[in-house]
């Protein structure tokens, strides 16, 4: 009997933190959902949490005169922040786009040919004149189990923060959680990154995503998370598992 031919499956030519995770956890996961583009159904979870960025921006951009209750943890550092944006504080930005080549060179987002590297970020803001403050807000609850991935994301921020601010000589990356009123790491132990962490870094995410990029296969990673995975089979996906 002839063997079947498996036909290679194209590789893809850009990544995100939210791509590299999905891929981290099963790559056929990632081909489903990336490269077939197959919908999952809305998460309740995953709306919240985006209606509650929204709100973030909004009343930091100084959208409403009110904070919503659901910042109200957060109240005095969101105050601070909406009167730095009011005053158009050089290096303030809230909600942008950053985006690379492959060689790390800041590109635009939507440049289908060049554009290697995407990241979405939540808010950055001086502190003093030569220090960036990185805040990606998170809605639900902290999971001491994913610490590796918050310093994996911790990590792509400050990379591209240094490199889009030269002038930069720390940058301290954070993640805020709105629901808890915590933040990580604590303010009395930041991780704290400099210029001399741009080329450690770079070498770094290339090792990270180099099977991503490379793959052809995309061959099923079964895990703890298969129950919960949309494309699983207990819930009639395309997957075995």
């Amino acid at each position: 009997m002839a063997t079947k031919k498996v036909i290679p499956i194209k590789q893809v030519t850009s990544w995100s933190f939210s791509r590299y995770s999905d891929y981290k956890q099963c790559p056929l996961k990632f081909k489903l959902k990336h490269i077939d583009r197959i919908k999952e159904p809305p998460n309740p979870a995953m709306a919240r949490g985006a209606a509650i960025h929204t709100l973030a921006e909004e009343y930091i951009k100084g959208k409403g005169r009110t904070l919503p209750p659901e910042l109200k943890l957060f109240g005095d550092e969101l105050k601070a922040l909406r009167k730095q944006f009011k005053k158009s504080i050089n290096g303030m930005v809230v909600e942008d786009n950053w985006s690379f080549t492959k060689d790390w060179q800041e590109t635009e987002w939507d440049n289908w040919i060049h554009c290697y590297v995407r990241i979405k970020l939540d808010c950055a803001h001086h502190e003093g004149d030569d220090i960036l403050i990185v805040t990606d807000w998170k809605t639900g609850k902290f999971r001491a189990e994913m610490n590796e991935e918050y310093v994996e994301q911790l990590e792509l921020y400050a990379l591209a923060a240094l490199l889009l601010h030269p002038h930069l000589k720390e940058v301290r990356p954070r993640l805020a959680y709105l629901d808890q009123g915590t933040v990580y790491p604590d303010a009395d132990k930041p991780l704290i990154f400099t210029p001399k962490d741009i080329d450690r870094l770079k070498k770094v995410w290339a090792k990270r995503t180099k099977a991503m990029m490379n793959d052809t296969t995309f061959a099923p990673r079964p895990n703890d998370k298969c129950r919960w995975c949309f494309f699983s089979a207990s819930k009639n996906g395309p997957c075995k598992y």
